[in-house]
């Protein structure tokens, strides 16, 4: 036999015998659902997996439309998908993993990862879906979440501690000189008409600049200790930061920095908490303004999207940097000699409130840049 009869002779049956055996095994032994389904839909394969999965016999769904395991809308439409795609080879789903809901024989609906391929053996075509039960890994997930909740509840009431602390240190001396300050008014008004006014306005606005600063420091005190409750709404990230830096923008060119937007277009709608969100936006480009501390300098504010599922802001700066060893994010920690190191505090718990995380980088040259990531579809359950 010549060498070409020999490579397009079938193979012997043995061979055949053993590639089916190894088939089967592998089908008998995946730990993953695999079905297979012929051009009109109906089911050819389904292996011990698939049986566990969706609570089905093989026998039962055997030569059976595929959509018995699906729940509305996918049910209705994949009959149609499955013709649109014979007739246009344009693909949803072969070719591709995707995050979707399979429905089980007691009607339960479940998450699941599917994965489809399309093979043909003559004028045969055959469709292979690998589907892995995805809603563990979500428990899972979900547990997690609710022990770092319960981790941040923790550290949240030790700081509200450290807070009551630092209330008796920061607003004794102030109430003491206001205190001073309201006695001098006092005396003065007593001794009549004949006092000219001048004489108490500068011990009044002292008094006046004293008790916004402790308002403020006040108002910060509680916006830490409160627990953050969020109102998630539909955020456009294009129109949201454009909004941020127009309001930055006269203290920007004020200090003589330059304030810039980067590409944010094609953003995902993000569902977020957009009064909070700009809490945090409005703190990191302020701070990133007031760290270029004279001279010229950029801020830049840029989004990106991560996979499918998150979007990161970044505010960029040419500033000083963050000292090595600072926990910027740490209660009472600054950087700022008039700074109270309570803002990125809030900050990352608004963050954290969102399912999402803040941090921060030091640049090569000069300057920080401080990023928050964020879930596009909002923060679930046990995040709010």
């Amino acid at each position: 036999m010549s060498e070409e009869r020999k490579r397009n002779a079938p193979p012997p049956l043995y061979d055949l015998q053993i590639a089916d055996a190894r088939w089967r095994a592998v089908l008998a032994t995946a730990r993953d659902a695999i079905i297979c389904i012929d051009s009109a839909g109906r089911v050819t394969l389904f292996n011990p997996a698939a049986e566990e999965v969706f609570g089905y016999q093989a026998a039962e769904v055997l030569g059976r439309n595929v959509n018995v395991l699906m729940p509305a809308p996918y049910h209705d439409e994949h009959d149609g998908y499955l013709r649109r795609y014979q007739a246009t080879g344009e693909a949803r789903a072969i070719g591709r993993i995707r995050n979707v809901h399979a429905q089980r024989k007691n009607g339960e609906t479940f998450p699941i990862e599917l994965s489809v391929s399309e093979s043909r053996l003559g004028d045969e075509v055959l469709y292979t879906a690998i589907i892995r039960d995805v809603g563990e890994r979500l428990a899972e997930r979900v547990e997690l979440r609710k022990l770092q909740r319960l981790a941040q509840e923790r550290e949240r009431l030790a700081d509200i501690g450290a807070i009551t602390a630092k209330i008796v240190h920061d607003l004794g001396n102030p109430l003491a000189a206001l205190s001073m300050q309201a006695q001098l008014i006092l005396r003065r008004a007593r001794r009549g008409d004949a006092v000219p006014a001048a004489k108490v306005r500068e011990p009044a606005e002292q008094i006046l600049t004293t008790l916004r600063r402790l308002e403020g420091l006040v108002h910060e005190f509680t916006d830490f200790a409160r627990e953050q409750r969020l109102e998630i709404r539909p955020i456009d990230v294009e129109r949201f930061l454009q909004s941020c830096v127009e309001l930055w923008r006269p203290l920007a060119e004020e200090r003589g920095v330059r304030l810039q937007l980067g590409n944010g277009s094609q953003m995902p709608v993000l569902h977020a908490d957009d009064v909070m969100l700009r809490r945090v936006l409005d703190n990191l480009i302020k701070n990133a303004i007031e760290a270029i501390d004279g001279g010229s300098g950029t801020v830049l504010i840029s989004a990106e999207v991560l996979g499918d599922d998150e979007i990161r802001i970044a505010v960029e700066d040419s500033g000083t940097g963050v000292p090595e060893g600072i926990d910027v994010f740490k209660l009472f920690e600054t950087t700022k000699p008039s700074g109270t190191g309570i803002g990125l505090a809030v900050a990352r718990q608004i963050v954290a409130a969102h399912g999402g995380t803040i941090g921060h980088t030091r640049q090569s040259t000069a300057g920080a840049r401080f990023h928050v990531e964020l879930p596009v579809r909002g923060p679930t359950r046990v995040d709010i």
